[in-house]
């Protein structure tokens, strides 16, 4: 078991030596190059820059695991979900560095209150992990964007819980629709806090803003739909919920 956990790290860090040496989005990113890119392209080196935060610190986090693993100490998985099969807020920052997110959840989130008092309390938390990552706009843009792109999500569980919504025979495609939301807010802040910073998010809704980037937008949000469709089919097989 853990010579095949060592053998997937290595397959990973191979492939990520590849994408870098293939595909250079984060040069593109730090020069700030956005002007003669279309907005399907603008919009493809913003998430590829996500997935090259995502990799790298999966490959970080595995390889001291694997070691640990060695060693005989079961240690955390700090990334137990691929970025990209991630449709809830909430569900998505359960499984990206779950030690500090425990640690989290321990020492700040339960003694504000918890799920109770969670409509402010995640407002505190955000802006605690903001500034413990940096003390940058960039990044308190980022922690109060996921806060306010997370409140739709709360109060849509919430309201459906209280009206049973999940009994409803197109319940599964309004998830999907919600979901799809979901999708595009964890981006647009993600982008803003560790990508393109405040100044690049603007450029890039500019570029969007036209009828070439609305049919981009509204293409790939049919793209997430049918996403969170397959997500839902391959957990229902698997046995897993959307929040592991």
């Amino acid at each position: 078991v853990i010579l095949t956990y060592g053998l997937r790290w290595l397959i990973i860090f191979i492939g990520f030596e590849a994408f870098l040496h293939l595909c250079h989005v984060v040069a593109i990113k730090n020069a700030n190059i956005w002007d003669n890119f279309t907005p399907l392209q603008i919009f493809t080196i913003g998430f590829y820059n996500l997935k090259v935060i995502w990799l790298k610190l999966l490959i970080i986090w595995r390889f001291f695991r694997f070691w640990s693993l060695v060693d005989g100490v079961e240690c955390v998985e700090n990334m137990t979900r691929c970025m990209s099969h991630q449709n809830s807020c909430q569900g998505f920052w359960k499984n990206w560095h779950v030690s500090f997110n425990q640690w989290i959840i321990r020492y700040i989130y339960i003694p504000l209150g918890g799920s109770k008092t969670i409509m402010w309390n995640m407002w505190i938390i955000f802006t605690f992990v903001a500034v413990w990552h940096d003390r940058s706009l960039s990044l308190l843009a980022w922690g109060w964007l996921i806060c306010l792109f997370m409140l739709p999500e709360l109060i849509a569980g919430k309201t459906s819980e209280k009206l049973k919504l999940n009994a409803l025979p197109y319940y599964k495609h309004l998830k999907a629709i919600g979901y799809g939301f979901n999708i595009y807010f964890m981006i647009v802040a993600n982008l803003v806090g560790y990508a393109v910073g405040v100044e690049g998010m603007k450029i890039m809704i500019s570029k969007l803003s036209g009828w070439d980037g609305l049919l981009v937008v509204c293409s790939l949000f049919g793209v997430f739909v049918a996403k969170c469709h397959l997500d839902f089919y391959w957990d229902e097989k698997y046995g897993v919920t959307n929040d592991k």
